[in-house]
């Protein structure tokens, strides 16, 4: 049996030996980054790299990657200025054997991890999926130039707001499973379950209802529809959860609506997201800001034409007109055309799903995705392998 080493330095001259990553993730729920990462994890040549994971606290991520024999921890412990947090990521790097640390978001409970890999003088891979502008990056900005050997970003806004590091920064799209996500499910079950009839029309909304998710913009804009000729038998489906007052507001706004409130069902958080996809007719993205939002390339890899607003990496995810149709942000008008449109094009709707579906096979693959992290892995070892 190979000991894995326990450093960088060691594994320059023990390349056969599987390398042993930490990747680390503040949330442990099934959603945005943490998903990904998941996804990443699983998707790893075994024979070359061995996953750990660390989380900062319990949940059913968790309890998924173990169910998958991928060795899961939390770090609970904090201390003054995160140093009860480091010891025990020093500990477990060293119980573990890890070789290489893969962060996860630009939170301060990656930081901390961080600070103790380079203790170990072990390299440090930052994986940064926010909003470029957001909080999270401005603050933690310099500790991520300062701790990593190499930055990964998910999006053009985010290789600009960090300048261009020869060596150290790359863009990886994230990546979708186009096995599991294709046009061979079935979304009956989803319809029965929320009684939405199998010969309507419907719109769906996916992600966290919120403000920025544009929830409400998506509802004002289904109002416009349902006061025009061509409501027919379209229904809007609202799926995702939410904090208390956010929920609150959509019921709310619904309320004041009956008309639209009989068109409209909220699902609440779903976990087979294959068969939410091929349950709707068009997935529409009616977000204020995103960076590279996964549920466009969930939607389109199920053969499904969507509408999304402008933001983020939406134009190189999605052709105007081809595969789908883009709008600009926090315009309910312009959403509510955008949306009429595809009712009018519904013989034609089928073709463009079809093509998004080819483009995200092209381009976002999750195989594409995790070898070309896999790639990012080799590369730095063989360029800092005495880090």
């Amino acid at each position: 049996m190979v000991t894995p080493p326990n450093d960088a330095s060691e594994l320059t001259g023990r390349m056969n030996a599987p390398v042993r990553i930490l990747y680390v993730s503040h949330t442990p729920d099934f959603r945005g980054s943490a998903m990904s990462l998941s996804q990443l994890m699983t998707g790893l040549d075994r024979d070359e790299f061995i996953p750990v994971a660390a989380f900062s606290k319990d949940g059913p991520l968790v309890r998924e990657l173990r169910s998958r024999n991928i060795s899961t921890h939390v770090l609970k412990k904090r201390g003054f200025l995160g140093t009860g947090l480091i010891r025990e990521a020093l500990n477990l790097i060293g119980m573990e054997r890890i070789n290489l640390v893969h962060l996860n978001s630009a939170v301060p409970f990656s930081k901390y991890v961080g600070i103790a890999a380079r203790l170990k003088r072990l390299p440090v891979i930052w994986h940064v999926r926010e909003d470029p502008n957001g909080k999270r990056v401005r603050r933690l900005k310099k500790w991520i130039d300062l701790l990593s050997n190499r930055i990964i970003v998910v999006s053009t806004q985010l290789e600009a707001a960090f300048g261009r590091k020869m060596g150290k920064l790359v863009r990886v799209y994230n990546g979708v499973d186009t096995d599991r996500f294709s046009v061979g499910v079935d979304g009956a079950p989803f319809r029965k379950k929320f009684g939405l009839p199998r010969e309507a029309f419907v719109f769906g909304i996916v992600g966290t209802i919120e403000e920025n998710k544009g929830t409400i913009l998506f509802l004002k804009a289904a109002e416009v529809i349902c006061a025009s000729e061509s409501a027919g038998s379209v229904f809007f489906a609202v799926i995702g959860d939410g904090q208390p007052e956010d929920v609150d507001r959509v019921h709310g706004f619904l309320y004041k609506r009956p008309a639209l409130a009989e068109r409209t069902v909220l699902t609440g958080r779903l976990g087979n997201m294959p068969e939410v996809m091929a349950g709707i007719d068009v997935l529409v993205m009616a977000s204020l800001g995103e960076n590279f939002p996964r549920v466009l390339i969930e939607a389109m890899a199920s053969g499904k034409p969507v509408v999304a607003t402008d933001v983020g990496e939406v134009f190189h995810i999605v052709d105007d007109g081809v595969t789908g149709l883009v709008v600009p942000k926090n315009d309910a008008g312009a959403l509510a055309s955008a949306m009429t449109r595809c009712l009018e094009m519904r013989d034609s709707l089928r073709e463009m799903g079809s093509k998004a579906r080819e483009k995200v096979v092209r381009e976002f693959d999750l195989r594409r995705h995790v070898e070309s992290v896999q790639n990012e892995y080799r590369e730095l070892f063989t360029l800092h392998g005495s880090i």
